[in-house]
């Protein structure tokens, strides 16, 4: 066998595991055409004791937090029904900036200080049950913008049936059209909360997101709290209460608003620790996610999805270098109608990501970014695929990886200095 028949030999075998992960986007692209996920059943009688409720903010270096805390006090929740709680572990000036805005909030905004950064955004969260006073805690990260009606709509579902363990909100964006890489990275996410939480909210497994979200704060004690060795503390709290049998809930029609990442590095630093993150919670709980008595196959197929989904990023590496190559060891003649016909076919076989990401920004009413989304995708997710293919290696050979921040654009607005 020659270079070009090894090569092309090569190439054909990369193809066909990416074909079958672009025919899951395809399935999950026809699933969010004709698929209406179904309302949940609250009760029609209006609540006359809202339980008392404990936001949480974790804050490092983010004095767009104030932003944040403007929306919460904002809430149409009864005012003595809910605290603010922040978790400030700030090396800069965010501290005063957090300290000279909550001087006046003193007895709804509360801002609590560490002296390590033990633990990260899991440790600070934990840190802040020592002073939680509510039952029900809701989690947003620093750069949300929850509405006004938001509380009420995110812990009603928890109030109606006691066996609901945490309920998670739809992700909106505030910073969308910002540059190419936020729309990348918009487009994505929209894919995540359009089209893979609620079929995985169908079958009783949506997993959290690390903000936007509700949990009772005695199912979260009785779990162990946050996992502070887990660079996704949201993923592998909500294998824990799913495999005790509680019930959870997405609200595809609950939406708090946060930031996409507007750098190239951030992004990747992100999706690096969400990637690292997801694998380790399937390494630790793969004997629960095949064996587990509790769970059913639709169930351990949605799981298996979501914490293992980014080994398609090796095989497209795989399937671009090998592709290329042939490419270049090929025979030059000119191209026929047949070349471009196999063009198609590859393109088709392979376009799964786009044909999701359509059905997604239409939905979201965001078809104007599809041309962007398609240049990012042929150019960024090829860029993307390796650095997954880093953090994904990584977290099956047990090794370790720093939690990293992502910087948040709204920072920009609040001071003027940027922090690393």
């Amino acid at each position: 066998m020659g270079i070009y028949e090894t090569a092309l030999s090569v190439y054909l075998v990369f193809l066909a595991p990416v074909a079958f992960f672009s025919m899951i986007f395809y399935i999950l692209a026809l699933s969010g055409i004709f698929y209406k996920p179904k309302a949940l059943k609250l009760s029609n009688k209006s609540v006359k004791n809202w339980p008392f409720v404990s936001i949480h903010i974790p804050v490092y270096n983010d004095p767009v937090a104030t932003r944040c805390i403007e929306h919460c006090l904002k809430f149409d929740y009864p005012k003595d029904k809910f605290e603010i709680l922040v978790a400030d572990d700030s090396k800069d000036n965010t501290k005063e900036i957090l300290d000279k805005y909550t001087k006046k909030y003193k007895t709804k905004v509360r801002v609590i200080r560490r002296e390590s950064r033990k633990g990260f955004k899991a440790g600070a969260l934990n840190n802040l049950l020592k002073f939680t006073k509510g039952d029900f805690i809701v989690v947003l990260d620093s750069d949300f913008t929850p509405s006004r009606g938001f509380l009420k709509k995110i812990v009603r579902p928890m109030i109606d049936d006691e066996k609901v363990a945490y309920t998670q909100s739809r992700m909106g964006y505030v910073n969308t059209d910002q540059n190419f890489i936020t729309k990348f990275a918009t487009a994505a996410m929209m894919m995540h909360h359009q089209m893979v939480l609620p079929i995985n909210n169908s079958v009783g497994t949506p997993l959290l997101c690390g903000s936007g979200d509700a949990i009772r704060k005695s199912v979260l004690l009785k779990m162990g709290r946050w996992n502070e060795n887990s660079l996704t503390e949201d993923a592998d709290l909500s294998m824990k209460i799913i495999l005790s049998g509680y019930k959870c809930v997405y609200l595809p029609n609950v939406r708090a608003n946060g930031e996409m990442p507007f750098t190239l590095m951030g992004f990747f630093r992100q999706q690096t620790r969400w990637t690292y993150g997801t694998i380790r919670v399937f390494v630790d709980y793969a004997k629960d996610i095949f064996f587990h008595k509790k769970l059913s196959l639709p169930q351990r197929v949605a799981i298996t999805y979501n914490t293992l989904g980014s080994i398609a990023a090796p095989l497209i590496i795989g399937m671009t270098i090998a592709g290329f190559a042939t490419l270049s060891l090929a025979t030059p003649r000119p191209l026929t109608l047949t070349d471009f016909e196999g063009f198609a076919k590859i393109f088709g076989l392979t376009g799964g990501f786009i044909s999701i990401s359509i059905v997604a920004l239409a939905k979201e009413k965001k078809l104007y970014l599809f041309k962007s989304v398609l240049v990012s995708t042929l150019s960024l997710g090829i860029l993307l695929s390796f650095v997954l293919t880093f953090a994904l290696t990584r977290a099956f050979l047990g090794m370790q990886m720093a939690f990293t921040r992502t910087p948040k654009s709204g920072n920009l607005k609040k001071t003027k200095t940027w922090y690393k």
